[in-house]
C-alpha cells in the first residue's frame, strides 16, 4: 500500500509539474513578452507625443503676424526681440529655423551640446538636398511635415509648417522649422517617463547582429521581434523617418520579473502540491491501515488462528459500525454456526459411530449365539429325558428275589435300552458343548476384536473449560429446595484445553456427579462443588489443571489407591456408572491423566483432571445456548458460576496420576 501510494504521489507530482511548465509557466512568459511589447509601444506613443508637442509649438508660432512680416522683410528687429537663445531653451528645441517663400534661410540657430552649430553641418537643410524640399517648401496654409530624420549629426525630430497671419490667412510667406536632437538626453527623457529601460539603434550603424536585425527590418507593420536573455526581454521596433523609410531600431528591455515570478510560481505551486501530497499521502496511509488494513489483517490474522488452532469457537468482535464491522460480525455468526454445526456433527459421528459398532457386535454375537443356544436347547431337551428313566426302578425290581424270569429278562432289556439312550445322549451333549465351546470362542473374539478398535483416538478440539463445565453440570439432579451449588472459578472462559469435547463433558459430568453424590452420602444439608483450573508445565508441556473438589464424604488412602481399577467402587449398592476407570482410559485417550485426593474420610475430595493447553480464543458476544439451557435448567439445583476459587489442598498434587 505505502508502495502505491508514494508511487501515486510521484505521479501526481510530474502530472502537476508536466502541466505548470507546459501551461503556466507559458503564460507568464506570454504576460512578459506582452509587458515587453506594452513597453515598446509605451515608448514609441511618448516619441510620437514628442513629436505632437514640438508640430504645436511650431504651430503657435508660424501663425504669428511678427513671423509673417519678418519673412515678408518687413519686420528685421523680429529676430532680435524674439529669437534668442533663452528662448530656444524655453522651447526645448536645438534648432530653429526661418525661410523665405524661395527657400532662403532669413534666421537659424543650431545648438548642439548647449553650443551653437552651423546648420548646414546637419547635411539635411542645404538648398541642393532633395529631401529638403518637403522641409522647406509649402504650398498650403494647413501644410505640416513631422517626423524623424538622420542627420549628420545624428538622429533629429523635425517639424515644419508654413508662416502665415495670425488669423491663418495667406500667403505664405515662408517657412517655420523647428528640431530636437535624438540624443542621450532624449532617451533619458523617455525613459523617466515611460519608466522602460530604451536603447535605440541607427540602421547601418548598429550594434545589433545582422540576421536579427534583418529579422526586425523585414517584420510586418505593427509586429514586434523579441529577443530573450536570463535576465530581460529585448523588444524591438522600428521607427521610420519622415519619408516612411526605416531608420531606427528601438529596443526596449523589460527585466524578466513576470518569468521569475511565474518560476516562483511554479516551484511554489510544486512545493505546496508536494507537500500536500505527503500530507494526504501519509493522513490516507494512516486512515487506510488504521480503518481498512489493520481489521484486514486482524480478520486474516484471525482466520489464520483458526485454521492453524482448528477452533472455530474463536471469535473476532470487531465493534465497528462499518462495512468491516459488517462483514467481521458476519463472519463471527459464520464461524459460530459452522462451530456449532461442527460439534453436532461430532456428536452425532459419535453416537453413529458407537451405535453402528454396536449394532455389528451385536449381530455378530447374534449370529455366533444362534447355535450355542440350539446346542443347549438339545442339551436341555435331553438331559430332561434322560432324568425321566427309571433305571433305578428297575434296578431295584432285579434286586428282588421274588422277581420272574420274564419280568426280569423285560427289566434287563430296559435297562440296557436305558444306558444305551444315555450313552447316545452324552455323546450328543459333548458335540453340543464342544459346539457351544467354539461359539463361546468366537464371541470372545468380536469382543476383543471390538475393545481394540474402540482405543482409537477421538477427534481432538480445541475447547473453552467454562463451556465445558457448564454443559456437564447440568448432570446434578433437579431439586425444589438446592442444598448444593456449583462454584465455578471466575475467568474459567479464560482456559482451552486440547480434548475430545464429549468424552470430556462424561468425564467432568461423572466427575461433578459422583461430588454432588458424595455431598448427600455424607448427610449434609448443604454443601458445595468448587471448579478450578491454572496452567502447568508437566514434563515441559503446557497442561491445564482443572481441580473438581467438594466437601462431601472423602475417602480413606485405600479407596484412593483403588478407585481408578476396573469394577471398583465405593458407592453403597455398588451402584455402577461411567466409572473412574473409563474416565482415566478416555483421559488417557485424549493426552490427559486424572488423580484423586482426601484428607480422610468426611472431609471432602478433590479431583484433578491433567489435559494438554490449547490455543486462547473470544467467544462470541452473548450467552452461548448452552449457558441459555444451563440458567434455565441448574439455576435451581444451586449452580452458581461465582468468584471463590477453591482453596488449594495443602497437600498439593498426588505424585501419580492415573492414566487407565
Amino acid at each position: 500500500m505505502s508502495v502505491t501510494l508514494l508511487a501515486v504521489i510521484a505521479s501526481m507530482g510530474l502530472l502537476s509539474y508536466l502541466v505548470l511548465s507546459t501551461t503556466v509557466a507559458p503564460a507568464f512568459d506570454n504576460l512578459e513578452y506582452a509587458s515587453a511589447e506594452k513597453n515598446i509601444v509605451r515608448v514609441e506613443n511618448a516619441i510620437q507625443n514628442d513629436l505632437q508637442n514640438l508640430s504645436a509649438i511650431v504651430g503657435d508660432w508660424a501663425p504669428w503676424d511678427d513671423a509673417h512680416a519678418f519673412a515678408r522683410g518687413e519686420n528685421p528687429g523680429f529676430p532680435k526681440s524674439n529669437l534668442d537663445l533663452p528662448t530656444m531653451d524655453n522651447l526645448a528645441v536645438d534648432l530653429l529655423t526661418i525661410y523665405d517663400v524661395d527657400g532662403k534661410v532669413l534666421w537659424c540657430h543650431l545648438l548642439r551640446g548647449g553650443q551653437k552649430a552651423d546648420y548646414e553641418s546637419l547635411g539635411i537643410l542645404n538648398s541642393d538636398n532633395p529631401q529638403s524640399a518637403a522641409l522647406i517648401y509649402h504650398t498650403k496654409l494647413d501644410s505640416r511635415v513631422e517626423g524623424l530624420v538622420q542627420t549628420a549629426l545624428g538622429p533629429m525630430q523635425l517639424s515644419s509648417q508654413p508662416i502665415i497671419t495670425s488669423n491663418k490667412t495667406g500667403p505664405i510667406a515662408g517657412t517655420m522649422l523647428m528640431g530636437r536632437f535624438f540624443n542621450a538626453e532624449t532617451k533619458a527623457a523617455l525613459e523617466e517617463r515611460t519608466e522602460v529601460s530604451l536603447t535605440w539603434h541607427v540602421l547601418g550603424d548598429s550594434a545589433l547582429d545582422a540576421a536579427l536585425e534583418e529579422e526586425i527590418v523585414s517584420a510586418t507593420p505593427h509586429s514586434f521581434t523579441y529577443s530573450v536573455t536570463d535576465r530581460e526581454v529585448h523588444a524591438f521596433g522600428v521607427l521610420s523617418d519622415l519619408y516612411g523609410k526605416p531608420m531606427m531600431i528601438l529596443q526596449a528591455n523589460t527585466p524578466r520579473q513576470i518569468s521569475a515570478l511565474g518560476n516562483k510560481t511554479v516551484d511554489g505551486a510544486l512545493l505546496f502540491l508536494l507537500g500536500a501530497g505527503l500530507v494526504v499521502a501519509v493522513v490516507t496511509w494512516f486512515l487506510l491501515r488504521r480503518i481498512i488494513v489493520l481489521p484486514l489483517e486482524r480478520l486474516a490474522n484471525h482466520i489464520t488462528g483458526i485454521r492453524e488452532s482448528g477452533d472455530l469457537s474463536l471469535r473476532l468482535n470487531e465493534s465497528r459500525g462499518d462495512e468491516l464491522g459488517a462483514l467481521a460480525s458476519e463472519f463471527d455468526k459464520m464461524t459460530l454456526e459452522v462451530h456449532d454445526a461442527r460439534r453436532q456433527l461430532l456428536d452425532q459421528s459419535f453416537k453413529a459411530g458407537k451405535a453402528d459398532t454396536a449394532a455389528e457386535v451385536l449381530h455378530n454375537i447374534r449370529n455366533a449365539m444362534t447355535p450355542l443356544i440350539n446346542g443347549i436347547d438339545r442339551l436341555s431337551k435331553n438331559f430332561r429325558f434322560a432324568s425321566g428313566l427309571r433305571v433305578q426302578q428297575a434296578t431295584e425290581e432285579l434286586a428282588n428275589a421274588a422277581c420272574q424270569a420274564d419280568r426280569r429278562d423285560k427289566l434287563l432289556q430296559y435297562i440296557a435300552s436305558a444306558f444305551s439312550h444315555i450313552q447316545k445322549t452324552s455323546e450328543d451333549a459333548i458335540n453340543d458343548l464342544e459346539v457351544a465351546s467354539r461359539q463361546a470362542r468366537q464371541v470372545e473374539a468380536i469382543l476383543s476384536d471390538q475393545e481394540r478398535y474402540a482405543n482409537v483416538a477421538p477427534v481432538i478440539e480445541n475447547l473453552e473449560l467454562q463451556a465445558i463445565v457448564e454443559e456437564a453440570a447440568l448432570v446434578i439432579p433437579h431439586k425444589d429446595q438446592p442444598g448444593v451449588v456449583v462454584d465455578v472459578e471466575e475467568g474459567l472462559d479464560h482456559f482451552y484445553v486440547r480434548a475430545h469435547r464429549v468424552g470430556l463433558v462424561q468425564v467432568l459430568g461423572n466427575l461433578i456427579l459422583n461430588a454432588y453424590e458424595s455431598i448427600e452420602r455424607a448427610k449434609c444439608d448443604s454443601g458445595t462443588i468448587r471448579v478450578t483450573a491454572s496452567h502447568e508445565i508437566i514434563d515441559g508441556e503446557a497442561m491445564v489443571r482443572l481441580t473438581v473438589s467438594d466437601s462431601g464424604s472423602g475417602f480413606a488412602e485405600d479407596v484412593r489407591n483403588n478407585m481408578f481399577q476396573r469394577g471398583f467402587s465405593s458407592k453403597e449398592g455398588h451402584q455402577r456408572g461411567l466409572g473412574l476407570h473409563w474416565c482415566a482410559n478416555s483421559l488417557s485417550n485424549m493426552g490427559g491423566r486424572i488423580a484423586a485426593e482426601s484428607k480422610g474420610p468426611g472431609l471432602g475430595a478433590a479431583f484433578h483432571v491433567l489435559l494438554p493447553a490449547g490455543g486462547v480464543g473470544r467467544r462470541a458476544d452473548g450467552p452461548r445456548a448452552s449457558e441459555k439451557t444451563l440458567a434455565r435448567q441448574s439455576s435451581p439445583a444451586g449452580f452458581r458460576a461465582g468468584d471463590a476459587a477453591a482453596d488449594d489442598i495443602k497437600e498439593g498434587l498426588p505424585s501419580e496420576y492415573a492414566t487407565g
